[in-house]
């Protein structure tokens, strides 16, 4: 009877034990995406990404004395490339090798630097991010997009706190592609 009972309250020990100890965020930003261009008759644009990140690590916290590096879910690299793709075919382009000019998307940094006291924590999530326009005719255009977003609260900074304030960050960053045009009209002069 006592191994019975001892048996599964063990297992649910150290499960709850693994579930307060993940350390990966799911980051999933709004994806805000732009007005489509019916003058394009279906241009073609490769898009590609890049990390140009150091440290892979989207945050560092001390949690009960320890540094806990926290890690994203998806990398970003794939996850800002899939974003630009679904922007570009929004405003018109056809996505595929060989196109008049090549996108590259650079996450040059995303990190939320966390502090906390006994009673109250501070989130400030800063992004940067890069799209790199190059043309076939040799032309070449970079347009940087950052962001910065700060939160803070009472008592620690969760998973969900630190997983919110990077959520936010991109998707503000998302948004500001969306409404720039600058790499559009790039694209419009040079895909001749």
């Amino acid at each position: 009877m006592l191994k019975k009972l001892l048996f599964p309250l063990l297992a649910a020990f150290i499960l709850a034990g693994c579930a307060s100890n993940n350390t990966t965020l799911n980051i999933q930003p709004k994806i805000q995406l732009p007005q489509q261009d019916p003058g394009l008759m279906g241009a073609t644009i490769s898009v590609n990404g890049a990390d140009q990140r150091s440290d892979q690590a989207l945050a560092k916290v001390n949690r009960d004395g320890q540094l806990v590096t926290l890690t994203p879910s998806r990398d970003l690299r794939f996850l800002l490339q899939e974003v630009l793709e679904k922007q570009m075919t929004a405003r018109g382009y056809v996505i595929g090798p060989n196109g008049a000019v090549d996108l590259q998307i650079v996450v040059n940094g995303l990190y939320a630097d966390v502090t906390q006291g006994n009673v109250r924590y501070s989130i400030t999530t800063k992004a940067d991010i890069s799209i790199i326009a190059t043309a076939k005719n040799g032309n070449k255009q970079v347009k940087n997009y950052r962001q910065t977003y700060s939160v803070e609260g009472a008592f620690t900074a969760t998973n969900a706190k630190i997983t919110n304030a990077v959520n936010s960050t991109l998707s503000d960053v998302i948004a500001d592609m969306a409404q720039d045009t600058s790499v559009h009209e790039f694209i419009k002069q040079n895909a001749r």
